[in-house]
């Protein structure tokens, strides 16, 4: 009854999960499977402390780890990164496909991530099986339709392989129009394909990985209802007399990594490019904008089983971006350079110290060309970043290790993307954040169980706001701020049929000081908007012994709790506490097939994750409503 042992690789070089002095929680592609996470919103049920929400639409979610967010839609406090290819900032919400494993580091994280590294990282890797298989999905509910398949060839036995994979989805919509008589006014469809050539030869000192990939979204996804008819779920087109909204985004990825094994030194080297296009209509205006993200980064790790290991690197990161609205066009252009390194050495047999650094330098331009304002502009900005990171862990017995981490991260200074007044044509200077943290994992009764927490303070400075009124904001660095609280993971395994899991998160995140510089006015101990005090996630798991049929049956279930979040810095706009509760029954047919009837949001709750104020009227966007269905895979 010993619980799976993880090795993880979100420091850039393989550590056993137990062994990590800071915190970091991984996921396996069994739990995503049990717990029905299909997207990237979905692992909020499964990551401890984390929400996720669409602020409008997905091309705009807001991801808050550590009671750390962003006001800005373009300038993420978490970075999202898929088989090591950091995500442009409109394509952080995207359907998972084929995964193999996540891992989440919470905390600022810029020592060996940089940029947006800034509450924490989010590490997703794909399948890369060794032999040929064909896996074929589905599922059919009252809501949500999906189909696809992943597939492997071996092109060249223990040595080269093909992978290829489609997935389509299509959301119905849970948003009747009551003056329109339309019952799917929020429906969204999607089509993801991908394709890898992995050179891997078993034994071998070099692989390489070639992969590209599109991703297409087509939606009516950014509706946004009159507060007043959030629970009954209403929108009201005669109140609101534009036509409906449109989203259509287009992603095309393609990357290279390459690892070489030399001695006990391991040289690595992640290439990639990301366009995203995003077709945007909303309240009759059209917003078409654009993404082009290359990305170089080559590392060394070094482990020669003796008392220090480490890794070392140089990144670049290069995004263009460009948006046209009410006939004006931005164009930003964000860059940055940097050399990083970390390395672990042994003190004594238990006690060991960690070291780390990152140099970057960024720079950025802003090109505006306001015609439809009256008003043109012009400016480059550059800056120097350095981000340290230290930390010791014990351990104290073989099953239970402590540490004690002081780490910092940081989002870019630049200019505002969306220019909406002549003082844009100043730079925000990066905001910066000191992370505190100490933390433990053990395992108890002999490896049935297994317990991770940590207690941490987050001091950022410099706040990257949104000043001035509304439809005339400008980014400033306008205030301080403060995060403090603790989080938990248990697992438990009492018996060889029941697995329980329970996550939580309190704390509490606040403007230490906030001052807006265009009106003068001082908001003294706000909270943090999208920062919730609490949130829980608790399940289980149970093989269920029966006789009548040759399946091996497992029941699930598991309950999510949100305390208030606010959305606006003046603490007016909130969504009150809430909790969704997901079942499901599986019927697993060998190593080959399973069948799971699932229910999520089982109670149908209605719940809002983004609000905005405009004149009298509030207008708000809300969660997934229940689904029901059944979902099956098969592998050939």
């Amino acid at each position: 009854m010993v619980l799976e042992e993880l090795t993880v690789t979100s420091n850039k070089r393989e550590q056993r999960l137990d062994k990590v002095d800071g915190a970091v929680s991984a996921v396996t592609a069994a739990k995503l499977a049990d717990t029905d996470v299909r997207e990237v919103s979905d692992l909020q049920k499964v990551l401890p402390g984390v929400v996720i929400a669409n602020r409008g639409s997905r091309p705009f979610a807001n991801v808050t780890i550590r009671g750390i967010s962003s006001p800005d839609f373009y300038n993420p406090a978490v970075q999202v990164y898929v088989d090591g290819v950091p995500q442009a900032s409109a394509n952080l919400a995207q359907d998972l496909f084929d995964v193999n494993r996540i891992e989440l580091l919470r905390g600022p994280q810029g020592t060996l991530y940089g940029m947006n590294a800034f509450a924490g990282v989010l590490n997703i890797t794909t399948e890369k099986p060794r032999t040929a298989r064909v896996d074929v999905f589905g599922t059919v509910s009252d809501r949500l339709f999906e189909i696809g398949t992943a597939t492997t060839s071996v092109l060249v036995p223990d040595a080269l392989f093909l992978d290829l994979g489609l997935k389509g989805r299509n959301f119905t919509g849970q948003i009747r129009d009551i003056d329109g008589n339309r019952d799917d006014t929020d429906w969204s469809t999607g089509l993801r394909g991908r394709a890898a050539l992995r050179y891997a030869p078993a034994g071998g000192d070099f692989d390489a990985n070639l992969f590209a990939s599109h991703d297409t979204v087509r939606s009516r996804e950014e509706t946004y209802i009159l507060d007043s008819d959030v629970q009954k779920r209403l929108f009201r087109s005669s109140a609101i007399p534009f036509p409906y909204s449109f989203l259509n985004r287009e992603v095309t990825t393609a990357g290279l990594t390459m690892n070489y094994r030399l001695n006990d030194i391991t040289f690595s080297s992640v290439t990639s490019f990301q366009g995203v296009d995003l077709e945007r209509r909303l309240f009759g205006q059209a917003l078409p904008e654009t993404h082009q993200t290359l990305y170089q980064e080559f590392r060394a790790a070094y482990d020669a089983g003796g008392p220090f290991k480490g890794v070392a690197g140089l990144a670049f990161f290069d995004n263009q971006f460009s948006l046209r609205r009410l006939g004006t066009r931005n164009v930003v252009e964000a860059s940055s350079i940097a050399a990083f390194g970390e390395g672990t050495y042994a003190l004594t047999d238990r006690l060991d110290l960690t070291v780390g650094a990152r140099l970057a330098y960024d720079w950025s331009s802003i090109r505006f060309d306001g015609a439809g304002f009256g008003f043109n502009f012009a400016n480059d900005a550059n800056f120097t970043n350095f981000q340290p990171k230290v930390s010791l862990g014990y351990q104290v017995d073989p099953t239970t290790r402590i540490y004690a981490l002081v780490s910092q991260g940081y989002k870019p200074g630049g200019f505002n993307r969306a220019v909406s007044s002549p003082l844009d044509a100043v730079a925000y200077q990066p905001e910066t954040a000191w992370n505190y943290e100490v933390g433990a994992r053990t395992s108890m009764l002999d490896g049935m169980a297994t317990v991770s927490g940590a207690f941490y303070r987050i001091e950022s400075s410099r706040q990257q706001i949104y000043t001035g009124p509304v439809g005339f904001q400008v980014l400033r660095n306008a205030a301080e701020g403060t995060s403090t609280g603790v989080e938990i993971e248990l697992t438990l395994r009492p018996t060889d049929r029941l697995t329980l899991n329970a996550q939580g998160a309190l704390g509490r995140s606040e403007f230490s000081g906030y001052t807006d510089p265009i009106s003068d006015k001082r908001i003294a101990g706000g909270r943090t908007p999208y920062a919730p005090d609490l949130v829980t996630n608790v399940g289980f798991r149970y093989l269920i012994d029966q006789p009548w049929i040759p399946a091996q049956m497992a029941l699930t279930g598991a309950a999510r709790t949100v305390s208030r979040t606010f959305f606006d810095p003046n603490n007016v706009l909130s969504q009150g506490s809430f909790t969704t509760f997901d079942a499901g029954l599986e019927f697993g047919f060998g190593n080959a097939s399973t069948l799971r009837v699932f229910a999520n949001n089982l109670t149908d709750r209605t719940y809002r994750t983004y609000s905005f104020a405009s004149g009298p009227a509030t207008f708000s966007t809300i969660g997934q409503p229940r689904i029901v269905g059944i979902s099956w895979r098969m592998r050939f």
